[in-house]
């Protein structure tokens, strides 16, 4: 376990707004999508499109959110996203994302590893060399979890 964190840039766009000129919070669960995916790809080895040919996935069986500041356009933000817990089938994910000091949004998300089988999806655990990846950003126990007001 390293306890590496992954960070990407994040510019507030006006597509990503409501007309009082703020992040629609709707628009935050896109942009943590992106960083998902964008996650899987670059840090776990595995895109969303090689998953549908590997036959599995990481649907998000649970969120927690929280809006801590509003976000604005044009604001350059930071999202961060490490892993909280790793169990057989399951992992949670935090993710924040801040405007140099300020948190603008808190969130956990627990994605579940998935195959479909006939017309049902069902768990399987993480495979091997995957888990390898994800443990690498696995906090340090002595890290506090990422802690919610929802």
């Amino acid at each position: 376990m390293s306890g590496k964190v992954f960070e990407q840039p994040l510019r507030i766009r006006w597509n990503h707004c409501d007309p009082a000129g703020i992040v629609y919070h709707p628009q935050y669960f896109v942009m943590l999508n992106n960083a998902m995916e964008d996650f899987f790809r670059e840090c776990a080895g595995l895109s969303y499109e090689e998953s549908l040919v590997e036959g599995y996935g990481f649907p998000i069986a649970g969120i927690r959110c929280d809006f801590c500041a509003p976000s604005r356009c044009g604001d350059d933000c930071v999202l961060r996203m490490w892993i909280e817990s790793i169990g057989t089938t399951s992992v949670r994910f935090a993710m924040t994302i801040h405007a140099g000091d300020e948190c603008r949004l808190a969130c956990i998300e627990t994605a579940v590893c998935a195959a479909r089988e006939g017309d049902a999806v069902v768990k399987r655990p993480i495979p091997g060399e995957m888990r390898g990846r994800l443990e690498e950003y696995l906090k340090a126990p002595e890290v506090p979890e990422l802690a919610l007001r929802a």
